[in-house]
């Protein structure tokens, strides 16, 4: 991939979560965490990648004209439709033939002119509302060499720039090429255990933990670190207490907690991975009162 073109797979218009006013988020593909809990699993891979909705799929309707697109056998039908994830090569053949939609592919090339010209289009609303864009993943650092002139070229547009990361990255490069174009940074803090991170996300915390001290000291004012709260992982109280030492510890006095939104299992099933974490339901609000507390439990 060349640095005037980037895989993206998704861009939200009309955004409020995502920083302040009315923004647009760009979701990029690949992460180098692998979260068991990852709300945005359609975004692990790099790569474009094939998701199959079977609740969308009318095989006897159709005729399953995806059989004789798919050349290497992927596709397969007894009863039902089913994908073989794991021998599709997302040529996307089949998406091309699907009415119902039921297989969609999950990715797409852009350049950096095509997605200006996309984010431009709603410029009007981040100058009224004090908006703007926010890069988002999938992790928008792993293909920096096309996030940097992005952000720089939207800033000599005058508008807002931010950035949600896992942390995990070249902070020499960071520094370098996307920090000084960023106006807001929110910062994942997940786990302050070092196992406990790599069992739960398959990385060391060490990286994002120094990356996090790092930027504190050049960029404070930027920084918005949050943790989303996962019942049993990063949801405890010894986790919760931890990280509010750390961050008591670098003085920050804000910080973002997440509720636990269950809704990603569906995305899972349909890209055909699997997880150990499967809690299907949102946190009380008893719950997340506990979190609260512990998190505000040292002196």
């Amino acid at each position: 991939m060349s640095s005037n073109q980037a895989i993206i797979f998704d861009l939200k218009r009309d955004c409020s979560e995502d920083g302040p006013g009315i923004r647009s988020t760009v979701f990029f593909k690949g992460c180098p965490l692998s979260c068991v809990w990852c709300h945005n699993p359609e975004g692990k891979s790099p790569q474009p990648s094939l998701s199959f909705n079977a609740a969308l799929c009318r095989p006897t309707e159709c005729g399953s004209p995806c059989l004789d697109k798919c050349e290497n056998g992927s596709i397969q039908k007894d009863q039902a439709i089913s994908v073989d994830h794991l021998r599709c090569t997302s040529c996307m053949s089949c998406c091309q033939v699907c009415p119902e939609a039921a297989l969609t592919p999950i990715g797409r090339e852009a350049s950096v002119d095509e997605l200006l010209y996309e984010l431009l289009i709603d410029q009007p609303f981040y100058q009224s509302t004090g908006g703007g864009v926010t890069l988002s993943g999938g992790e928008a650092t792993m293909q920096m060499a096309f996030a940097a002139p992005l952000l720089k070229t939207l800033k000599s547009h005058n508008i807002h720039t931010a950035l949600e990361t896992c942390g995990y990255f070249s902070y020499q490069r960071f520094q370098a090429e996307m920090l000084p174009y960023l106006d807001l940074i929110y910062f994942d803090l997940k786990l302050i255990d070092d196992q406990e991170s790599r069992t739960y996300t398959g990385q060391s915390n060490r990286l994002i933990l120094d990356n996090f001290s790092r930027l504190l000291k050049e960029a404070k004012d930027k920084v918005i670190p949050r943790i989303p709260l996962v019942p049993e992982i990063t949801a405890t109280k010894k986790n919760l207490a931890g990280l509010a030492g750390f961050l008591r510890k670098h003085r920050m006095s804000t910080c973002i907690l997440m509720p636990y939104n269950p809704l990603w299992q569906d995305k899972r099933t349909r890209i055909g991975r699997k997880t150990q974490y499967n809690r299907s339901t949102f946190m009380s609000s008893a719950e997340q009162a506990a979190c609260v507390g512990w998190f505000n439990s040292l002196p």
